[in-house]
């Protein structure tokens, strides 16, 4: 049976449309189907598939340990049992406790310079105090707590003041830091400065022309 001119239309028109479909859904077809089958094949090579990356800690905080912390940042946090003895030991209340919202950080000390620095005591009784070694007993000259750091465009000397105050408060004096007279610069000795940040608490510029950053 023959089809009638109104039959044959109509199916010309369907065969038009389906053939505009494939042309235009093949390609996102593809798309799809491409990265489906190199699933497949992961699977079939391995008989799983690998987990996504762990998320990357986040960098630990700079901050000033008081003295006798122990050198690896990783190791401090790890072994301080955030007992609170060093900080009730501390003739100056130096010592601060951190807040974070990490609880591998969150209640471990550290010290502010710019609010209150070390002062150096003779018998550093924050670390006799210390229960878990995580701060541990050394002489006043060993402590290494930071270093630092001269900013001359801040330093109030570049601006014809005749200050000294980092020079004279020093604890640690010329071992640590000295004023050379002939350039009118600061030099900090690494091998002598201690990181106590008395410098950086007694500046008088802000921002501060002297500042210690953690070793």
């Amino acid at each position: 049976m023959s089809e009638t001119p109104f039959e044959k239309r109509h199916g010309d028109r369907r065969k038009f449309f389906r053939a505009l479909f494939h042309r235009v859904a093949g390609p996102v077809a593809d798309a799809v189907e491409r990265p489906l089958k190199q699933f497949e094949q992961v699977l079939e090579q391995t008989g799983h598939v690998e987990p996504p990356p762990a998320p990357v800690p986040p960098v630990p905080p700079s901050v000033l340990r008081p003295p006798g912390a122990l050198a690896e940042e990783e190791s401090f946090i790890s072994t301080c049992q955030r007992s609170g003895q060093c900080a009730a030991v501390c003739p100056v209340q130096a010592i601060k406790f951190l807040t974070a919202d990490d609880t591998r950080w969150g209640g471990t000390p550290y010290i502010e310079p710019e609010t209150q620095a070390c002062v150096m005591c003779n018998d550093v009784p924050c670390a006799r105090a210390c229960p878990s070694g995580a701060l541990q007993q050394v002489q006043p000259e060993e402590i290494r707590m930071g270093l630092a750091e001269w900013v001359m465009e801040s330093c109030l000397r570049t601006m014809g003041q005749e200050c000294r105050d980092c020079v004279d408060k020093c604890p640690a004096g010329g071992k640590a830091i000295e004023l050379d007279e002939a350039s009118n610069m600061i030099a900090v000795k690494s091998d002598g400065c201690t990181g106590c940040g008395v410098c950086q608490q007694h500046c008088p510029t802000y921002p501060k022309a002297i500042t210690v950053r953690p070793r």
